[in-house]
């Protein structure tokens, strides 16, 4: 899900000039990033603008049902490589679950490329050229200027929340962000670069905050996965957000049968976020059913601070419910019907409700 190719020169040629080919290649690229950008931005949600700075080159989308309520809150939605932000949210159900919650979203989108330009090797300069920030359309969660605090793309996603909050008079207090894949390591930066901003977190299939800092340890942490003591993953996150910092409840997804960011991954992230809580790594609640196993980690006033759901069976997706009265997605890129809604389940977890 995650790829990102490192820096290389381009072929040489004569002095000043590119080869015919890798000419031919920018202009192909540039037009279609064109044309999809002119598509994404003729549907609901909506692009949005002047949002700020903007260092990390992020597109910014929104969306906000009719007759939202004074002081609503708010869901930060990250999607997955090779997804795009509107899509993502319609097909994982944070749309549906908007609408009937009365929420507003805000969908982070990066510039990759077309998808027939996906997984074969183009330099950097090229996938620049095209307009992209990662070729895949991948959050760069493990490149240091872009998971540093006010920095690259945390910042142009600080950037838009505080446009969102701003522009449509949302609740400070009731800001949450939730992210799937290259999304969810990506959400796990924001949580711990700026956990002052959040209410609750959620990572689906992602990565520990910190377990980065290239491409190729990226996907080193992926797979097979990286072993770290709890003590280095908190010092890790500790180091970014500055002592004395707060932390939200974190929710962290993962699929039994994910090949692409491998199971481990999701114990490694409880070490994390636990840790950072300062609480036992020890269960206060366990759950098991057909469709997932949920284990709970408790303070000590009984209040849950970190919660693991594994989704039997599940790949490299996001899990929705195909069935049921309550819409809640459908299968599109990534997105696997599972038995279990994710979006709805994950917003329960925060306190959410579309009753």
């Amino acid at each position: 899900m995650i790829s990102h190719f490192p820096t290389r020169q381009p072929t040489a040629g004569r002095p000043g000039r590119r080869p015919r080919a890798a000419l031919v290649g920018v202009a192909c690229v540039a037009l279609a990033a064109f044309a999809v950008a002119t598509d994404a931005r003729a549907g609901d949600p909506r692009e949005q603008t002047g949002f700020g700075s903007n260092p990390g080159n992020l597109r910014m989308f929104s969306h906000v049902p009719d007759g939202l309520p004074a002081a609503a809150a708010l869901i930060v939605v990250l999607h997955g490589c090779k997804q795009t932000a509107a899509a993502f949210a319609r097909d994982a159900g944070w749309l549906a679950f908007a609408g009937r919650a009365r929420v507003a979203l805000l969908l982070p989108e990066q510039k990759g490329l077309p998808r027939h330009f996906h997984d074969v090797y183009l330099p950097p300069w090229m996938v620049a050229m095209g307009g992209g920030n990662n070729q895949n359309g991948c959050f760069n969660w493990f490149e240091p200027g872009d998971h540093a605090r006010d920095r690259g793309e945390a910042l142009s996603i600080r950037q838009m929340i505080e446009t969102m909050i701003a522009r449509h008079a949302l609740d400070r207090a009731r800001v949450y962000i939730a992210g799937f894949s290259a999304g969810g390591a990506m959400a796990a930066a924001m949580l711990a670069t700026y956990p002052e901003l959040f209410a609750g977190g959620a990572i689906v299939t992602g990565v520990s905050y910190g377990c980065a800092t290239s491409v190729f340890e990226a996907l080193r942490c992926m797979e097979p996965g990286i072993d770290r003591s709890p003590a280095e993953w908190r010092r890790k996150v500790l180091e970014s957000a500055g002592a004395g910092a707060r932390f939200p409840p974190v929710t962290i997804w993962q699929g039994s049968a994910d090949r692409r960011v491998v199971p481990q991954n999701q114990r490694e992230l409880v070490e994390q976020w636990v840790a950072v809580h300062g609480i036992a790594d020890r269960p206060g609640r366990i759950d098991k059913s057909r469709m997932a196993t949920r284990t709970q980690y408790l303070d000590a006033d009984g209040a849950v601070r970190v919660e693991s759901v594994l989704v039997h069976g599940l790949r490299h997706a996001f899990p929705i419910e195909s069935g049921g009265a309550l819409p809640c997605g459908q299968a599109g890129e990534f997105v696997s019907a599972a038995g279990i809604c994710a979006a709805r389940e994950i917003a329960r977890f925060w306190g959410l409700t579309a009753d």
